[in-house]
């Protein structure tokens, strides 16, 4: 029974594995924050947000943000994810850096940076 448990132990080391991806700084009207790149489509990059906020504004009814296993800027902060991505001109971002995420959290990076897809590159009769 020893080795049975043996194999189990690199499946969930395997399931953890580290990402590279693509960060880079957009400013807004607020001072900005840093996105993961997720796609580049022509001349635009569809991201998804990062932050340091449980919640998406004050209140406790306000939207929760996607939890991080790990911090991809690796600071040692908590790190949480919008929850819905963004889709800008590549000349809108300043500097890129190289950051990990987890298998996990990157399947969520592109569920949310599909969505953004959706909405915003789609024919405009078709937007919901």
């Amino acid at each position: 029974m020893a080795k049975n448990d043996t194999k189990k132990s690199p499946s969930k080391a395997a399931s953890a594995k580290a990402i590279t991806v693509t960060i880079k700084f957009l400013p807004d009207s607020n001072g900005g924050h840093h996105h993961i790149v997720i796609e580049d489509i022509d001349d635009k990059h569809v991201s998804v947000g990062l932050t340091t906020h449980k919640r998406k504004g004050k209140g406790k009814k306000s939207g929760k943000n996607y939890t991080l296993s790990k911090s991809p800027l690796n600071d040692g902060k908590e790190s949480y994810m919008r929850r819905q991505g963004t889709v800008k001109p590549k000349k809108s971002y300043q500097g890129a850096k190289k950051g990990k995420m987890t298998e996990k959290d990157y399947r969520q990076a592109k569920v949310y940076g599909d969505k953004a897809k959706a909405k915003y590159l789609s024919p405009k009769g078709k937007k919901k």
